[in-house]
């Protein structure tokens, strides 16, 4: 195995010379021969194409392994040569994941059996056409020539609760924009479609302004330009207003595929931020339902706009579409794994008495997705199993600044209100216009839910700062203190990848 292992990482794998071969005898030494000297994972699926090819046929992987900045469109072909009769062996490595991920394109001589391994990381393109990227071909394992670990996948309809904004309450100030990076000719179509209405649900359930970029429209040009007409759209600063972007789409390192064109790490900071804009919003909140999703955050760091940023997947790996093995926990999900076990989670939370009570202005989804990431790890079958390790990043403490303002600002209100004598209803209308009226509106009405009020000790940010501390009423300084609790969950970095 050793010697097999420094021969492919070199490039190329050589067999011992046997008769002309057959299909089935192809396959045979496929089985026999060659699969017992690869370094196999303990998850693959092996598939050998129908007929052997010849010179006229163009073989090549839909992307180079590493992807230079030359390329600028997918397919990006480079064609392997091929002389003389040969057959196509093509071993995924990693059959659930997206891509970018390990493949191994085999080429078995049919005249002499002699045989090369090519180490790739994309699915195999043939005469200009992809092969097994559609579900059906791929999933049906009476194609399989071989297989480990991989117990096939049911293509179903998502068994989900419904975001319904009449017991949920809306989020009038929170923005999503959805991107589906898919483009003709690529793998995992049903998962990225399925992410990115799954997802569209979900937040126009929540009262949530929504904008998609769906497959076939979705590209980095596209994105821009919808950027900033959201950024020229959403109001001028308050305190509530918060825009969301998600992508599902494929990726090499620090490089997301969008509609079949790259965009770096840093062309997404620049687009996220838009320097000439007149108007930025005040907090960007990225999730990111791509393979490397860690790479991509030393580059969105040093933007202050960018809040947060959740990524399916570390610096290093790929992220996952839906994994049906005998240790998932959600097998009637669909979509992308990270996606489908994060809604999962934010159904149950939001089911809760607390959360399903009347709308809390200041935003069920903002208040609810830390949690609920946090939530996820029992559902996502690929975290369980060790194949993804999600993270979630602070970049900027936007979050505490905003909140900290506020707090300030209540405490002006707590005073007039005892000076006044007035109602606190009263004191709220006078107000309602005042950059943090949202916020102080959403405190009453979590003030009215005595379940969402737990008993707490005075209101501290980070470590040991605390403001406000002349706020009059206990009642005040717990609502605060839950307030922020709910964004203060275990981040993974502050601006780098793990």
């Amino acid at each position: 195995m050793a010697i097999a292992a420094a021969a492919l990482a070199c490039g190329i794998l050589s067999g011992r010379p046997v008769p002309s071969l057959s299909r089935e005898e192809a396959a045979a030494l496929l089985v026999e021969t060659v699969l017992p000297q690869l370094p196999l994972t303990d998850s693959y699926v092996a598939f050998l194409y129908d007929e052997a090819l010849d010179a006229r046929d163009d073989l090549a992987p839909y992307l180079p392994v590493l992807p230079g900045g030359d390329v600028t469109s997918a397919p990006y072909l480079m064609d392997y040569r091929i002389k003389d009769r040969t057959w196509f062996a093509w071993i995924d490595l990693d059959p659930y994941a997206k891509y970018a991920h390990p493949t191994l394109f085999v080429l078995i001589d049919a005249a002499n059996g002699t045989f090369t391994v090519h180490q790739e990381a994309w699915w195999p393109v043939l005469n200009g056409s992809s092969m097994w990227v559609d579900d059906d071909a791929y999933w049906d394992e009476d194609g399989w020539i071989a297989s480990a670990g991989t117990h096939g996948r049911a293509i179903t309809t998502p068994r989900d609760r419904e975001f319904d904004a009449g017991w949920i309450g809306g989020d009038p100030f929170d923005w999503f924009l959805l991107v589906n990076g898919w483009a003709p000719g690529e793998a995992n179509e049903t998962e990225f479609r399925t992410d990115i209405g799954r997802m569209r649900d979900a937040a126009a359930g929540l009262g949530m302004r929504v904008t998609t970029l769906d497959a076939g429209e979705a590209t980095p040009a596209a994105l821009e330009a919808e950027i900033e007409r959201l950024f020229t759209e959403i109001p001028l600063y308050r305190c509530c207003d918060r825009l969301y972007i998600y992508l599902t789409c494929h990726a090499s390192p620090e490089l997301l595929w969008i509609g079949g064109r790259p965009l770096s790490a840093q062309e997404l900071a620049r687009v996220l931020t838009l320097p000439g804009s007149t108007y930025v919003p005040s907090r960007v909140y990225v999730l990111l339902d791509t393979g490397f999703g860690g790479s991509f955050v030393p580059a969105l760091s040093p933007h202050g706009n960018i809040t947060r940023v959740w990524t399916a997947s570390a610096a290093d790996e790929p992220a996952y579409a839906d994994v049906d093995t005998p240790r998932d926990p959600n097998p009637h999900d669909g979509g992308s794994e990270w996606t489908s076990s994060f809604l999962a989670a934010l159904a149950d939370l939001l089911a809760q008495d607390g959360y399903a009570a009347e709308s809390v202005e200041l935003g069920r989804f903002y208040m609810a997705i830390n949690p609920a990431m946090s939530a996820s790890a029992q559902w996502n079958a690929a975290e369980i199993e060790g194949r993804s390790r999600p993270a979630h990043y602070l970049i900027t403490d936007k979050d505490r600044d905003a909140l900290c303002a506020c707090v300030e600002y209540l405490a002006a209100w707590d005073r007039e209100l005892r000076r006044s004598a007035g109602t606190l209803e009263e004191t709220i209308a006078r107000h309602q216009d005042d950059p943090c009226g949202v916020f102080f509106r959403f405190l009453y009405n979590m003030a009215r839910h005595d379940a969402l009020i737990p008993p707490m000790g005075e209101f501290h940010l980070g470590s040991g700062k605390s403001c406000a501390r002349d706020v009059a009423h206990s009642d005040w300084h717990d609502l605060c203190h839950l307030y922020w609790e709910v964004f203060t969950a275990p981040v993974d970095g502050a601006g780098t990848a793990p």
